[in-house]
């Protein structure tokens, strides 16, 4: 199994920032708990809340169980705790700390990824294998003339309104990072950055 790279960390993190937002949004829901106070006051048809109420709680809270084994205080109370530990950890991943480590690997990635690509150089010249392999971004990819990656970059932009990074051009037309860097600066006028390094992510204009 490779490992990630950091653009794909900082993905799952925002993937699960989101997931627990909904989670936490979904928990305190005024549907949720009248639905509660209908099952356990017998205000409505019980085993259709009771379907209801275990799909919903089981999905939003790890190890619920089944609501028939629960009082409501009991639920009301695994609810507030769950809402808090969600909210901790939404505190934890909204912080400095981890903008500041995704920061760091990624620079200290660029810096292996340039290392790495000045021994592949040295095991060629040299004519060995010490196991680095071809440039994952740089080597068997198509040569493209500047009219067909000007026509690709512009037309993976078009398709993702919400950005890509130069890394994710990089892999969705096939070309090396480098290129996709030079041609960035070569055409400011088509399209617009936001970020720093290699966390930019670039939209069209």
């Amino acid at each position: 199994m490779s490992m990630p790279t950091t653009d794909q960390i900082a993905a799952e993190f925002s993937a699960l920032n989101l997931q627990w937002k909904h989670a936490l949004t979904s928990l305190g829901e005024h549907y949720l708990h009248r639905l509660l106070f209908s099952y356990f006051s017998g205000a409505g048809p019980k085993e259709k809340a009771r379907v209801e109420l275990n799909a919903i709680l089981s999905g939003l809270i790890p190890g619920f169980g089944t609501i028939e084994s629960h009082t409501m205080s009991d639920i009301n109370r695994i609810i507030e705790q769950q809402k808090r530990d969600l909210e901790a950890k939404l505190a934890r991943i909204s912080g400095n700390d981890l903008a500041a480590m995704i920061a760091e690997r990624r620079s200290h990635e660029t810096r292996i990824e340039a290392i790495d690509a000045r021994l592949r150089q040295l095991c060629g010249d040299l004519g060995i294998d010490v196991g680095l392999g071809a440039s994952p971004r740089e080597d068997r990819r198509p040569k493209l003339s500047d009219s067909e990656l000007d026509a690709k970059i512009l037309e993976v932009l078009r398709n993702a309104p919400k950005g890509l990074s130069q890394v994710g051009i990089s892999e969705a037309v096939g070309v090396s990072y480098g290129a996709v860097v030079k041609w960035l600066k070569e055409n400011p006028d088509k399209v617009r950055a936001e970020g720093e390094r290699r966390g930019r992510r670039v939209y069209l204009r």
